[in-house]
C-alpha cells in the first residue's frame, strides 16, 4: 500500500513554476525594466543562458484610474521581445467585466525585428466600451509559451520579453499612469505558481462508472483524495523502476487505463521513456512516445499498447506517466476538473528479440471477391485496391530464408510463388500474385502466406493454415451452384455481403443462412472501416490510388435478395456508390427483390456523419434516424428483448439482442420516413416501443413485381440466440421477401403461434464486485410470484430481497451488503437466486469491504 510499498516506483509534482516577471537590467531597455525571463546555467542550448521556459503563462498586471477620462485613452510602452515566432505569444490585455481578458495587442518572434536595435515604442487605445463598464481599468502583459521551443530545451534560444516606461494618457495630455520601474515593484502584481502537490498513490476499489467490468485491485490513481477529481494546474509524474530490456530488437509498453478525460477539460496524460546501457554515465533525456497527448471519455477499462521506438538495443528502460493540466497551452488557461479521473493498472514492458518470424496483414491488401470475369489492372481479376497482389508485412529477426504465397484454384492442388519485397521505401512489405489470366465466374481461390526463417521456423497466415487446412478465400461471383429441384439454374438467389467480418468465412450469419435452407453467395468487403476495399459500387470516385471495378445493377439482377451486414462500426458503413447501386438494383423490373441491411450505427453514420446520398435512408429504406441509443438515459439495459411489430409476420416474436461487454453497443433508434409514407412500417420494436427496424414495401412495374427493404438498427452479430436469429432471417428473407429456399430448413421453430412464453431472465448484478451497494435486475414476461434471496457459500440465506407477486417487465432491486437483521455481511462470495414462473436461476456476487 502507498506510500511504503511501491516496489521501486517514484513520483513527483512538477506543478510549481518560477515567477517569470522580475525587475532587472539583464534584458532591459533603459536602466531597470520588467523582464519575463530567468537565468539558468543548465540551458546549454542557449548561448547566453538566459531566456524563458516551456509551458509558461506569466502575467504582469496593474490598474489605472480613468474617472472622467477623456477619449482616446492610450496605453504606451517600450519593449524588447525575442520568442519563438508563431508558437509563443506576447499580449497586452485589458479586463472586460463581461468578456474576461481582451487582447488589444499581440506580438510574436522578434521586436524590434533586428535584435541589436534598442527597444521599440508601441501605443494602443484602450476601448471606450471597456472604460465605460468599470473603473479602475485592469491591464496586464501576458507571455504564453507552448510545450517546446525555448531556452530551456535549446530548440529556440529566445531571451523573453522586456517591458519599460509604461504610461496611460487620456485625451491629449492627461497622464493617468507612468512607471519606468526605477523605484521598485509599486502596484504591479505578477503570476505565482505554487506547487499543487503530488497526488500519485496506490488505491484499491477506485470509484468508476464502467458498465462492462469492475476492477477491485490496486491501481495507480492521481485524483485529489478530497474532490475525487484531478487538480487544476497539476503536473504529476509517475516513473517506473528501471526495467532490464536485454538489448531487445523491440520494446513495447502495455497498460490498462480507465479515463474520463473530455478533450475540452484540458487534462491529458503523456508517456515518455529513457534508456541506459551498461557503462553509460547516466540515463538519456526523456523521450516522448508520441507528439500527441492522450485523452478519452470511455469510462471503461481499456488496454493501451505503445511501442517505445528508440529503446531497441538498450540494456535498460524507464517509463514516465505524466498527468497534467494543459489549459494554459490549449484552452486559454481555463480547465474543467469536475469529474475528471484517470487510473493506471497492469503496467508491463515487453520485448521482442531473436524471435520466430512474424506476419501482419492489412485486410485491404488481401485478395478480394469480385464480379469481374475479365482481367483488370495488368494481368488478372484477383486484385487488391493497391495493385495485383496480396500484401503482408513480415519480420524475421534471425534472417529470412523464404517467403511464399501458396494458392489453389477451384479446389486443385496448391502451388506457390515467391513473395517479392517492395523495396527500401517499405522494407518489411512483401507481395505475391496468382498467375495472370481471366478467371470465369464461379472461380474460387484459396490461399495462405508462408514464411521460413534461417532456423527453419515456419509461420503462416492464417496461423492454422497447415494444422487445420484453414485458408483465405476469394471468389468470382456469381458462383456456379449445383441445380436442385427447388432452385433451378446455376445461381444462388441470395447475396450475403459481409461488410464487417473480413475475408474469413464462418460467421453466425453464414450459419443462419445454411440453417434456414438458403443457397447463397458470400461477398467479402475487406477494409470496410475506411471504405478502402472492394465495395460493390466500386472504388471512391476520383481516388488517385484506390481503384476497384464497380458491379452493375444488371449483374446483381441474378439475385432476388441481398443481405448486407455492416456490424457495429460507427463510420464508413456504406459508400455513396454502394447506395446508388442498391437503389438501381431494387428498381429493376421482372422479379421480386428484397434488401435487408443490418448494423448498429448504420443510420447514425448516414445521418450524423453525412454519408447518406440524400434519398437512400429515407426513400429506399423507408427510415429516418432518431438517435444512437434506444433507451432513455441513464441507460443500463444493454441487452433488450426486441419484438416484432404488430401487423407483421414477426408480430410479438421476441428477438433478444446483446450490446454488452466487452464493447458496449447502444443500437440505433429509428422512425419511419415521410418520403416512404404509408409504404414504410415498423418491423421490430425495442421494449420502450421505439423502432428498432423499419420495412418499406413497394411494387415495380406490376403488382406481383415487388420491392422490399428492411433496415435493422443493430447488427445480426448482436443476436446471441441462434434460433431467434434464424427465425428473423427466415420470416424476413423467405416469407416476406418471397425468396424460395433450396432445401428443408433446420434449427427452426415449427410455428410462431406455438412459441412458448419467454422465461424469466436474471441479469448480472452491477457493480460486481461491489461495496457498499449492488443492483440486481430481472425481467418477467408475465405476472409471477417472485422470490429473490441472497445466500452465502455454505447455502445459508443471508438476505430476502423479494417474496411477493410482481407484474411483467424489467425489475431492479438493490442489496446494501446487509443481512436480514441489518448487520453488515463479511467480505467474500455470495449467490443471489431468482425463483419465478417455475424457473430457478442463480448468479455469483463478490462483496469487498
Amino acid at each position: 500500500s502507498s506510500p511504503s510499498n511501491e516496489d521501486g516506483w517514484t513520483h513527483a509534482d512538477l506543478s510549481a513554476q518560477p515567477t517569470g516577471w522580475n525587475i532587472d537590467t539583464i534584458y532591459g531597455c533603459a536602466g531597470h525594466s520588467f523582464w519575463c525571463g530567468r537565468v539558468d546555467s543548465s540551458w546549454i542550448g542557449d548561448p547566453n543562458r538566459y531566456g524563458y521556459d516551456n509551458n509558461w503563462s506569466q502575467a504582469l498586471q496593474n490598474y489605472v484610474d480613468l474617472t472622467d477620462a477623456a477619449s482616446p485613452v492610450m496605453l504606451s510602452f517600450v519593449h524588447h521581445l525575442n520568442i519563438e515566432p508563431g508558437f509563443d505569444g506576447a499580449e497586452l490585455q485589458v479586463l472586460d467585466p463581461d468578456e474576461s481578458w481582451v487582447s488589444i495587442a499581440y506580438f510574436s518572434g522578434a521586436v524590434p525585428s533586428q535584435q541589436g536595435d534598442p527597444c521599440a515604442y508601441y501605443s494602443v487605445q484602450i476601448p471606450d466600451s471597456i472604460i465605460a463598464k468599470f473603473n479602475p481599468v485592469q491591464f496586464r502583459f501576458l507571455l504564453t509559451t507552448d510545450i517546446q521551443g525555448s531556452s530551456a530545451d535549446g530548440i529556440y534560444p529566445g531571451d523573453g520579453w522586456s517591458v519599460d516606461s509604461v504610461s496611460v494618457v487620456a485625451g491629449l495630455s492627461d497622464l493617468r499612469f507612468f512607471d519606468d520601474f526605477e523605484t521598485g515593484i509599486g502596484t504591479w502584481t505578477v503570476s505565482t505558481f505554487p506547487a499543487v502537490g503530488d497526488k500519485w498513490r496506490i488505491q484499491a476499489n477506485v470509484p468508476t462508472e464502467q458498465l462492462c467490468s469492475t476492477n477491485p485491485s490496486k491501481v495507480w490513481t492521481v485524483t485529489n483524495p478530497v474532490t475525487g477529481s484531478l487538480t487544476p494546474r497539476m503536473d504529476n509524474r509517475l516513473i517506473t523502476p528501471p526495467i532490464f530490456a536485454n538489448r531487445a530488437d523491440q520494446v513495447l509498453l502495455t497498460f490498462d487505463v480507465y479515463r474520463n478525460l473530455p478533450i475540452l477539460s484540458c487534462f491529458y496524460y503523456t508517456l515518455q521513456f529513457r534508456t541506459r546501457n551498461a557503462g553509460d554515465a547516466g540515463w538519456t533525456a526523456w523521450i516522448p512516445t508520441s507528439s500527441q497527448v492522450h485523452y478519452g471519455t470511455e469510462r471503461e477499462w481499456l488496454k493501451q499498447t505503445v511501442p517505445l521506438l528508440g529503446a531497441g538495443g538498450k540494456d535498460s528502460v524507464q517509463v514516465l506517466f505524466n498527468v497534467k493540466d494543459y489549459s494554459a497551452i490549449y484552452c486559454g488557461g481555463v480547465s474543467t476538473s469536475g469529474g475528471t479521473v484517470v487510473y493506471f493498472d497492469n503496467v508491463a514492458v515487453g520485448v521482442i528479440g531473436l524471435a520466430p518470424p512474424t506476419l501482419v496483414v492489412s485486410d485491404q491488401d488481401l485478395y478480394q471477391d469480385t464480379f469481374r470475369t475479365t482481367a483488370f489492372f495488368a494481368d488478372d481479376n484477383f486484385n487488391t485496391p493497391r495493385g495485383d497482389s496480396v500484401s503482408v508485412r513480415l519480420s524475421a529477426s534471425r534472417g529470412l530464408k523464404s517467403a511464399a504465397l501458396v494458392y489453389s484454384v477451384n479446389g486443385g492442388s496448391f502451388s506457390s510463388v515467391p513473395l517479392v519485397a517492395y523495396g527500401s521505401a517499405i522494407p518489411t512489405a512483401y507481395s505475391g500474385d496468382v498467375p495472370a489470366g481471366s478467371y470465369p465466374r464461379g472461380t474460387e481461390l484459396r490461399y495462405y502466406v508462408s514464411v521460413t526463417d534461417s532456423l527453419d521456423a515456419v509461420v503462416t497466415l492464417p496461423p492454422d493454415a497447415l494444422s487445420a487446412s484453414h485458408y483465405y478465400t476469394a471468389t468470382v461471383l456469381p458462383a456456379i451452384q449445383a441445380a436442385s429441384q427447388t432452385c433451378s439454374g446455376d445461381v444462388a438467389p441470395i447475396l450475403y455481403v459481409d461488410s464487417y467480418g473480413g475475408p474469413d468465412g464462418g460467421s453466425p450469419t453464414d450459419q443462419s443462412l445454411v440453417a434456414l435452407g438458403a443457397r447463397y453467395d458470400r461477398y467479402d468487403v475487406n477494409a470496410p472501416d475506411g471504405l478502402l476495399g472492394n465495395g460493390l459500387g466500386g472504388a471512391p470516385a476520383g481516388d488517385p490510388v484506390l481503384w476497384w471495378p464497380p458491379t452493375s445493377a444488371a449483374t446483381l439482377g441474378a439475385y432476388s435478395g441481398i443481405l448486407w451486414d455492416v456490424g457495429d462500426r460507427s463510420a464508413a458503413t456504406l459508400s455513396a456508390a454502394d447506395q446508388a447501386l442498391l437503389q438501381q438494383w431494387l428498381a429493376l423490373p421482372g422479379s421480386n427483390r428484397g434488401l435487408m441491411m443490418a448494423g448498429d450505427n448504420l443510420a447514425f453514420d448516414m445521418t450524423a456523419n453525412g454519408r447518406d446520398i440524400g434519398t437512400f435512408l429515407s426513400c429506399t429504406m423507408g427510415a429516418t434516424y432518431f438517435r444512437d441509443i434506444w433507451e432513455n438515459v441513464p441507460q443500463d439495459s444493454l441487452s433488450p428483448s426486441t419484438a416484432g411489430a404488430a401487423g407483421t409476420r414477426i408480430a410479438s416474436e421476441p428477438f433478444p439482442i446483446d450490446g454488452e461487454c466487452p464493447g458496449v453497443n447502444r443500437f440505433d433508434a429509428l422512425l419511419t420516413s415521410a418520403c416512404a409514407g404509408s409504404k414504410a412500417r415498423s418491423w421490430i420494436l425495442y421494449p420502450n416501443t421505439l423502432v428498432g427496424a423499419v420495412e418499406r414495401r413497394d411494387s415495380v412495374g406490376v403488382v406481383a413485381d415487388t420491392s422490399r427493404s428492411v433496415l435493422l438498427g443493430f447488427s445480426l452479430g448482436a443476436m446471441p440466440n441462434t434460433v431467434r436469429r434464424n427465425l428473423l432471417l427466415y420470416r424476413t428473407l423467405v416469407e416476406e421477401f418471397e425468396i424460395p429456399t433450396c432445401y428443408v430448413a433446420t434449427a427452426m421453430e415449427n410455428s410462431r403461434d406455438a412459441a412458448p412464453a419467454a422465461r424469466p431472465v436474471l441479469y448480472d448484478a452491477a457493480p460486481n464486485p461491489f461495496n457498499p451497494f449492488t443492483s440486481i435486475r430481472f425481467s418477467l414476461s408475465r405476472p409471477a410470484h417472485v422470490r429473490l434471496f441472497v445466500f452465502d457459500v455454505s447455502g445459508a440465506r443471508v438476505r430476502s430481497l423479494a417474496d411477493a407477486p410482481m407484474p411483467p417487465g424489467l425489475h431492479r432491486l438493490t442489496w446494501d451488503g446487509r443481512d436480514d437483521r441489518g448487520r453488515s455481511a463479511a467480505s467474500g462470495a455470495y449467490f443471489y437466486r431468482l425463483e419465478a414462473d417455475g424457473v430457478t436461476e442463480a448468479k455469483k456476487l463478490i462483496l469487498l469491504r
